[in-house]
């Protein structure tokens, strides 16, 4: 968008911001900052306001067109514009001290997670509400949200600034995503949101390839690119039923990767207060002679041996029996592969001193 053009939509928003009365095109015609919609041709003159009327709706600005038989004195007959004041500005939130506290905790942690899309906007929203915020700086670090180790943060933020450029203007990527077996392959993506959950962010959105909902692990965002960059209008629009939510509380093994199968799995009792954290809301826990199980509807096998394997025996598994054997597999590789390594002794008897 060119400057002149930002100037003008400026100027136009500013006054039909403040206006009492509504504004006609015949009226902004005799504004020399609204030239452009004085041409020789009329027709060209009010295409140029359409366009700029457009731009303003698509930022959200709730413009009224007030039509001459709800005016009483509209001399012209032509009726006029203005700006929803009500809608436009936001109501007073009241907050008390409690809700307050919890929003500067909430806002410093958003800033503080490397690459967040809305830093700036936060450290902006804070100051408004009277926090004592240095703009240039940002808050101090009240909470701690970081990026999950071993991933690349600089290649994960450079890449959740596109995504949420792209999901806010509802425009489809083309992703170079590294899948769990390793394989990258090119996805087209309707991006729908974005969420962070335990130190990694994930987008969810429709994916044209799988003809459906998916959801894709930022870390393993090889390369993001806008299809349309110099697109103005939406290239989809967001489906009423998805809810972002549903998807925040899905755990890896719930995602649609193939049929569903029944799982059991054997807790130790030390983990049974961790169930929600671990396995999630929808987990079924019953005690049974064996000690306490679960029970889950799994689509995602692969990611839930990912998931109970640092539990060892504390979380094992008893049905499925292939899902069962297959983890003893594992266990049974990795105790071939550290079979005879010895572990170093402590630094105490190495360097010869007493305990």
């Amino acid at each position: 968008m060119s400057a002149a053009r930002t100037e003008r939509l400026l100027n136009l928003l500013t006054l039909l911001l403040n206006t009492r009365r509504p504004i006609s095109l015949r009226e902004l015609r005799e504004h020399e900052e609204f030239s452009a919609y004085r041409t020789k041709d009329p027709k060209s003159g009010e295409r140029a306001f359409e366009r700029d009327k457009a731009a303003l709706v698509e930022l959200g600005v709730p413009l009224i067109w007030v039509s001459p038989e709800q005016l009483e004195d509209d001399e012209d007959g032509v009726g006029g514009y203005l700006v929803d004041r009500e809608r436009y500005f936001l109501p007073e939130l009241n907050l008390d001290k409690g809700e307050l506290a919890l929003l500067s905790i909430a806002g410093a942690a958003a800033a503080a997670i490397e690459g967040f899309p809305g830093r700036a906007a936060v450290i902006r929203a804070l100051a408004k509400l009277g926090f004592d915020v240095d703009l240039t700086r940002g808050p101090p670090t009240l909470a701690h949200a970081p990026i999950h180790e071993g991933k690349d943060p600089g290649r994960i933020a450079v890449h959740l600034q596109l995504l949420h450029e792209a999901v806010a203007r509802r425009q489809t990527v083309t992703l170079a995503y590294r899948g769990a077996s390793g394989e990258t392959s090119k996805r087209d993506v309707d991006p729908y949101g974005l969420y962070y959950r335990q130190g990694i962010w994930y987008l969810v959105g429709r994916c044209h390839m799988r003809r459906g909902e998916r959801t894709f692990h930022l870390g393993r965002i090889q390369d993001v690119r806008l299809q349309a960059p110099d697109r103005h209008t939406p290239a989809f629009e967001v489906p009423p039923t998805f809810d972002l939510k549903a998807h925040v509380l899905m755990r890896p093994w719930e995602y649609p990767n193939e049929a569903p199968t029944a799982v059991v799995i054997r807790l130790a009792e030390r983990l049974v207060p961790a169930i929600p954290e671990i396995f999630g809301r929808r987990a079924v826990l019953e005690r049974t002679p064996r000690g306490p199980v679960v029970r889950l509807q799994v689509t995602h096998q692969t990611a839930l041996v990912a998931a109970v394997l640092p539990y060892g025996a504390a979380a094992e598994v008893l049905e499925p029996a292939p899902l069962r054997a297959l983890i003893r597999g594992i266990y049974e590789q990795l105790a071939r592969r550290y079979a005879g390594r010895r572990r170093p002794a402590p630094r105490s008897a190495q360097s010869g001193a007493s305990p």
